[in-house]
């Protein structure tokens, strides 16, 4: 199977796991080894951080993840290697350095904070979508950061009414 990196996994109706359930997940990795992404419609409680955290999914790590949409924070020879899909980045120490630091806060909408993460093993991805547990879609800035996380799944989730043919 190609990869899927960049594409968004739309949780189907069907799929009733607890966590997972009317998820919208952006893949930041897929391939032979594996897959991980981040949960883009859960965010967590206020926290007291100076922006809101979204639990990216139930695996734990250090530390948290930065999307954002700020190209000017990338430097043009990484700029390629950093874009997950179209207009989203991977923050890296440095762009987390420019979301806190900053006097003005980045243009209001345009970065996404994650702590935890969403992975699959070897297959169980691909095992999924063959069962039919996900809908796979191309997106991206509009996506990850112009549409309400409440509104999200409802907005992307495709019908499972077939459309009829206008023959």
């Amino acid at each position: 199977m190609p990869s899927l990196a960049g594409s968004f996994l739309i949780a189907r109706p069907t799929l009733t796991d607890g966590f997972f359930h009317r998820t919208v997940i952006l893949l930041l990795q897929h391939g032979p080894d594996g897959a991980f992404g981040l949960v883009l419609n859960r965010p967590q409680k206020q926290s007291g951080q100076p922006f809101p955290i979204h639990v990216g999914g139930p695996c734990k790590f250090q530390g948290v993840i930065l999307l954002h949409g700020q190209e000017d924070w990338v430097e043009e020879k990484e700029r390629h290697a950093s874009q997950i899909c179209p207009g989203v980045y991977l923050g890296d120490s440095e762009s987390m350095k420019r979301l806190t630091d900053e006097e003005e806060p980045p243009v209001q909408g345009k970065y996404r904070v994650f702590a935890g993460y969403s992975g699959w093993g070897p297959g169980q991805l691909d095992g999924e979508l063959a069962q039919g547990a996900w809908a796979v879609v191309r997106g991206g800035a509009k996506e990850v950061f112009d549409i309400p996380t409440d509104e999200l799944w409802l907005r992307m989730c495709p019908s499972p009414i077939p459309q009829p043919s206008l023959n």
